[in-house]
């Protein structure tokens, strides 16, 4: 009987096409992921300055009885200084950031146009206000969500009487779209 000093194994060679092979797949899938990852991170915080800004105009109407409708540019920036997490503010240009790294800049509208349209209120026309959010502050891209295909960190938020929705289609469907 002969035993056989043979073993199995991979060579050197083998292991480095492997390893180089999962390299460039690697390289090839990583940067999708990671703007797909990004985008994600942009419409949950876009999310949560919309809820934010919901919660503030209506924890304004339950404590101080002033709804959207009562609004001018003063008061509104007021507003959100008022009820939201703030950190700093700057009233000339109604700039404000708040502690989870949220840029909001705030507008009203006339306050009479806010009530144009008792019946419906979600006509376009009781819009008392507008507040752009950048959700990521400072940090880039800082481009403006024109498209639902390719998502950025500035959005825009429309104010009516009662609550804060997001402004025109596309910023609905990055909101509500799945």
């Amino acid at each position: 009987m002969k035993l056989s000093n043979k073993k199995s194994g991979f060579t050197l060679a083998e292991v480095l096409v492997t390893l180089m092979i999962i390299g460039v797949i690697a390289a090839m899938t990583i940067p999708s992921l990671m703007q797909s990852t990004a985008q994600q991170e942009y419409k949950a915080a876009f999310k949560k300055a919309v809820s934010m800004l919901n919660q503030a105009v209506t924890l304004n109407y339950a404590l101080d009885g002033e709804d959207g409708s009562s609004f001018t540019g003063t008061s509104f920036f007021n507003l959100l200084t008022k009820r939201l997490n703030v950190m700093s503010s700057v009233s000339g240009s109604r700039e404000l950031y708040t502690a989870d790294g949220m840029w909001f800049k705030a507008t009203a509208t006339n306050a009479n146009a806010c009530n144009a349209n008792a019946d419906n209120p979600n006509a376009t026309s009781n819009r008392c206000g507008t507040v752009i959010v950048d959700v990521n502050g400072q940090k880039g891209p800082n481009k403006i969500t024109t498209d639902t295909n390719k998502v950025f960190d500035i959005f825009t938020v429309s104010i009516y009487p009662q609550k804060a929705l997001p402004e025109g289609a596309t910023m609905s469907k990055v909101l509500y779209a799945k």
